[in-house]
């Protein structure tokens, strides 16, 4: 976080339902909205996506929170940690927290890539009163995502010593366990998401290569959520306008203007 963001924007660690702790940014400041900021496979709550929002939010009267994701930023936990049900409790346990503090306030998420898969999963196993949730570069196919990592050398390392590295360059590196793989193929979102959970609203990169905005058009087509294509857009998102439009659509659609 800049100097500017760090007036406003406070470090709390939440205790998890493991037993180890959570951290995250607080940058709600009794806001009757706050969103709940979820981040993509391997990135962190100090990605610049997140800490853009931690900047436009608050300037719309909008509170954010975000946190990492166990094995992700700051977690103390290792590999271990990267499990999809262990990831749908920190968001549930970040939820819950701010519900505590403040009953009447309106959740809302804002969620990428991986951590939308977690957000949609985590609708579907406790229902809310239909939320609002943005969804940037929805793994929507996570399965079918990282079933393309396994490569022969993989296999040979899960064989070996029990995990693989993908080949990419994350915050953290990522190892891989045969049980994060059965999660994955345990939690298929297509057959476990329903229609009306949430008011969805998705934005995706006609050129991304992560997941192919066809996966993207046939979750919305599947679950009626809105969705804008940027023709140019490649994953992140993050080329010439892109980050601003999505500020926009993100806040005006929190507030009920999309």
């Amino acid at each position: 976080m800049d100097k500017k963001e760090a007036k406003t924007v406070k470090t709390v660690w939440l205790p998890s339902r493991r037993g180890d702790r959570i951290p995250c940014h607080d940058n709600w400041e009794g806001q009757s909205r706050v969103v709940i900021v979820c981040h993509g496979f391997g990135s962190s709550k100090e990605s610049p996506m997140v800490q853009a929002l931690h900047r436009a939010l608050p300037e719309r009267g909008i509170g954010v929170w975000s946190f990492d994701f166990p094995a992700h930023g700051d977690s103390p936990m290792g590999h271990e940690g990267l499990r999809v049900p262990f990831c749908m409790d920190d968001l549930g346990t970040v939820e819950a927290w701010i519900r505590a503090k403040s009953p009447q306030v309106e959740v809302c998420y804002f969620a990428s890539s991986f951590g939308a898969y977690i957000t949609l999963l985590s609708l579907s196993r406790a229902p809310r009163n239909r939320p609002r949730a943005f969804l940037r570069s929805a793994a929507v196919t996570m399965p079918q995502l990282v079933a393309r990592w396994l490569t022969p050398q993989a296999q040979k390392d899960l064989e070996r010593q029990g995990y693989f590295v993908p080949d990419y360059a994350y915050v953290r590196e990522m190892r891989i366990t045969p049980a994060f793989l059965r999660d994955l193929w345990e939690y298929d979102l297509f057959s476990r998401y329903t229609p009306e959970l949430a008011s969805l609203f998705m934005v995706h990169g006609a050129l991304d290569e992560v997941v192919p905005v066809k996966d993207a058009r046939r979750f919305a087509e599947t679950f009626g959520a809105q969705l804008r294509i940027f023709p140019q857009g490649e994953h992140p998102l993050m080329g010439n306008g892109e980050l601003e439009a999505v500020l926009a659509w993100a806040a005006d659609f929190f507030l009920g203007k999309e």
